[in-house]
């Protein structure tokens, strides 16, 4: 059975319709949704969302964090932002990655450590994502 599921950033909806099962990452992990899911709210970790469509099609989208809804069978997915695997720049998210570990490794005086933590997660994310084969992940 399938149920309504939205995913939207600030710039647009990412994809809307029909899905059977949506997983995304939280703090504690990976997490599932299905049909007649409890209603909750959840923070999104940086993570790939990957969705089964009513039509057992797989989409797949970086989501760097936000937060996911679900409310009387319907699930809104509000992401900071959204990637595509095509979308991802590979050579961008490499520096980004290096810059990240570079401060945690040597931390400025003034370092916020969680922020860095979390810029590094992002930027090896979109590397996994844009260089592993999809349909493994």
């Amino acid at each position: 059975m399938a149920f309504e599921l939205t995913v939207v950033d600030p710039e647009r909806i990412a994809w809307k319709g029909s899905a059977k099962d949506v997983v995304l990452g939280i703090d504690d992990g990976l997490y599932g949704i299905r049909s007649h899911h409890a209603d909750a709210v959840m923070l999104l970790s940086p993570s790939i969302l990957k969705i089964t469509t009513e039509a057992d099609a797989q989409e797949k989208f970086f989501v760097s964090g936000g937060c996911v809804r679900i409310e009387k069978g319907i699930v809104t997915v509000l992401a900071n932002s959204t990637e595509t695997k095509d979308k991802i720049d590979v050579e961008r998210a490499r520096k980004a990655a290096e810059r990240a570990q570079g401060r945690l490794e040597t931390p400025p005086k003034d370092i916020d450590h969680q922020r860095a933590r979390l810029a590094l997660q992002r930027a090896l994310t979109r590397l996994h994502f844009a260089e592993a084969n999809v349909d493994n992940l």
